[in-house]
């Protein structure tokens, strides 16, 4: 049996102090970059030791009923959520390019494309949750798994063929501990601890009873790859949710040792590795790449809340009549639905506290100078100097150039040992990474040419001084061309259009 945190002496359930100090950042992120309501849902329950999750500063002296009439003013321009999700869609936009090694057949090809992931899931579809992951916390982890087969030694390889490895994403809060060692010169994976569940049902119940498990992925002593499950002793039916994502518990419970999971074979040999890569290469966390941009955005999510508040404050008056008029004719003037009023007496007298006009002024210079700051960091979004109206997104700009560029080159690399781990699990090969090209996207390799350079690469190429192999890579690189183009079927097409051919014949003739 295995005890969690107890008497100061830290379980296999418990995670690591670099998880305890960035999940406050993760959960933080992962608000800001779903939207406003998650973000208000991140301030329901404050955290009274640190207030890490305290976004709407407010005073002491509300009641919980003040503080959410309060929060409900309060204004998220969503700034993040949309540069998150334009990162994302910038790098997505066109088909990643694979170039494999000779050899490798087009029922391999069509498999890493169309049914690599999860659920038969295509490449992009399991990229965009990945990438997705990675913008939001830094910490994007892919693993490769095999389905259980039972009875396998009873199948004939046939059947055996139509069970396939598959890749998957792993949250970051679900990775509580890690370890590397040395290896052969370098540092590897040698441990990864991951925090899951598992879900049962009762007869005729509708929720489920959920059990935690640890999952202890290793390197055994002699450097076999194994799995040791770890369940918890007491399941519950408690889950902790925020911003649609279950979040591991951490309330001292003890696990004991379910399960281990030692014949992990690939092509009939024990596995010398544990199958799980970070997507942006780093074994040790990070903060979130988007932080910087998070916290202006509290600063203005705080600024736009006291603005609206004020607006409450100033929009509200009290209409005073003196007069000797009727009720009746003071009931008709009430029904108008003008206010609230107060009817005096003539000769009595009575005022009222000025509307917060000139603190209405000096906030919005300071959303103007907070949203100034926002677009200096590279985020063209209501920027105050912007020609146009609404919100303009430039992905050509140096910030969003140079981290969009960043990763994709890092997920390129990732994407190719990936792609070359799973070739070789399934088919028996001995692929290299560097057999494999992968590039997620051609737009941040070069940069894209104009009209008049476009005409001199096509000069160099009539002249035979580029290659036709770089001419169209450089045609794919600017548009022109959409990236599946493929040349050969292109050229048998062009052979056989009877339209083309007589104006070909007319041309070689005038060249002799």
């Amino acid at each position: 049996m295995i005890n969690a945190a107890k008497g100061g002496t830290k379980g296999v359930s418990d995670p690591n102090a670099y998880y305890d100090s960035l999940l406050p950042l993760w959960l933080k992120s992962r608000a800001f970059c779903s939207g406003q309501e998650f973000v208000k849902a991140l301030d329901s329950v404050l955290d009274v030791n640190t207030f890490t999750n305290l976004l709407i500063p407010f005073s002491p002296s509300m009641t919980p009923e003040q503080y959410e009439f309060y929060k409900a003013e309060a204004e998220l321009p969503g700034i993040t959520a949309q540069f998150s999700k334009m990162l994302v869609g910038g790098l997505l936009r066109k088909k990643p390019v694979i170039t494999f090694p000779d050899g490798i057949t087009e029922d391999a090809k069509d498999w890493i494309n169309n049914s690599i992931a999860e659920g038969d899931s295509s490449l992009i579809s399991f990229l965009y949750d990945a990438i997705w992951e990675e913008v939001q916390t830094s910490r994007s982890w892919l693993m490769a798994d095999y389905p259980r087969v039972e009875n396998s030694e009873n199948l004939t390889t046939s059947e055996m063929q139509a069970y396939k490895p598959y890749i998957y994403t792993l949250k970051a809060e679900t990775i509580i501990n890690w370890q590397t060692t040395q290896r052969d010169g370098e540092y590897v994976l040698s441990k990864l601890l991951i925090k899951g569940s598992q879900e049962t049902y009762e007869d005729g119940e509708f929720h489920p009873i959920v059990t935690e498990l640890v999952y202890v992925h290793e390197l055994d002593e002699s450097g076999n790859y194994r799995i040791r499950v770890f369940k918890e002793s007491v399941s519950s039916n408690n889950l902790s949710i925020t911003a649609g994502h279950r979040l591991p518990s951490r309330n001292g419970k003890t696990f004991e040792l379910y399960d281990t999971i030692e014949d992990i074979l690939v092509n009939g040999e024990r596995m010398k590795m544990i199958p799980a890569w970070p997507l942006n290469g780093k074994i040790a966390p990070r903060e979130p790449m988007l932080m910087a941009i998070i916290n202006k955005e509290v600063a203005l999510y705080n600024k736009l809340s006291r603005r609206n508040h004020l607006l409450y404050g100033a929009a509200t008056y009290t209409p005073i009549i003196c007069s000797d008029m009727l009720d009746e004719d003071f009931d008709a003037i009430v029904a108008g639905g003008l206010g609230s009023w107060i009817r005096l007496r003539q000769g009595d007298t009575a005022t009222v506290l000025e509307t917060p006009t000139d603190a209405l002024k000096d906030m919005d210079r300071a959303i103007e100078k907070s949203i100034e700051e926002i677009a200096k960091l590279g985020i063209r979004m209501l920027s105050p100097e912007a020609a146009q109206s609404g919100v303009a997104l430039e992905i050509r700009n140096a910030n969003q150039t140079a981290m969009l560029g960043n990763l994709n080159t890092t997920i390129s690399d990732t994407m190719q040992q990936v792609i070359a781990f799973m070739l070789n699990w399934r088919y028996d090969l001995d692929v290299n990474s560097a057999d494999i090209t992968f590039k997620l996207s051609d737009d941040f390799n070069p940069a894209p040419l104009g009209a008049d350079w476009l005409r001199l690469v096509y000069e160099w190429y009539q002249n035979g001084h580029l290659p036709r192999t770089a001419w169209l890579r450089i045609l794919k690189q600017n548009d022109i061309l959409e990236a599946e183009y493929d040349d050969v079927i292109g050229q048998g097409e062009i052979a056989g259009d009877d339209t083309l051919m007589p104006k070909m014949e007319d041309e070689e003739k005038d060249i002799n």
